[in-house]
């Protein structure tokens, strides 16, 4: 699931919409073929589905709705070392995303530049704390995850988090149990 492509097919995927292997594939600079033996292994792990609509070959693909949960914790050896290789891979995605707004976020209609915002915060929190504060965020986001009928003038977004401790587990005055 870390390779390159498929990871840059989903990417594609979940911004442009359902699409065949052949528009994926001249997207991404790839064979119909290649493009095809990719799809089918992120439909395999349940990352695209086949959005129907088409026939034969001239099928369109789409990002399967949900998310992915990965729990590295959970893993060792190989199984760790491949999770590690996706979740990267999908940050940097992610990462990709966000420098494009930035560089772009000029170039939309006002009132979208006005709805984009990057959020920071900083505070000293306890790990329950922060696991609570995930658990928040994901309630506010949770309805807008749901399949559902856009509303007329929706757009795809990208809603990106993270919560994590911001010293280094080998500095000194780390508390960390």
């Amino acid at each position: 699931m870390a390779h390159p492509v498929r990871l840059e097919a989903l990417e594609v995927l979940r911004d442009e919409g359902p699409l065949t292997a052949t528009e994926l594939g001249e997207r991404l600079g790839e064979s119909p073929a290649n493009t095809s033996f990719h799809l089918r292994t992120l439909a395999r792990y349940g990352l695209v589905e086949e959005a129907g609509g088409g026939v034969g070959r001239a099928r369109p693909w789409r990002a399967a709705s949900g998310g992915l949960l990965i729990r590295e914790e959970e893993l060792d050896g190989s199984g760790k070392r491949a999770a590690g290789a996706v979740i990267a891979g999908l940050r940097a995605a992610v990462f990709r995303q966000i420098e494009r707004w930035a560089a772009e976020r000029a170039g939309y209609p006002r009132t979208w530049q006005a709805a984009g915002f990057e959020l920071e915060f900083r505070a000293r929190l306890t790990a329950d704390e922060l696991a609570d504060v995930g658990r928040q965020i994901d309630g506010v986001l949770a309805p807008y995850r749901r399949p559902r009928k856009a509303p007329e003038g929706a757009e795809r977004v990208a809603v990106a988090v993270w919560g994590f401790p911001s010293t280094p587990p080998s500095a000194p005055d780390a508390t960390r149990r």
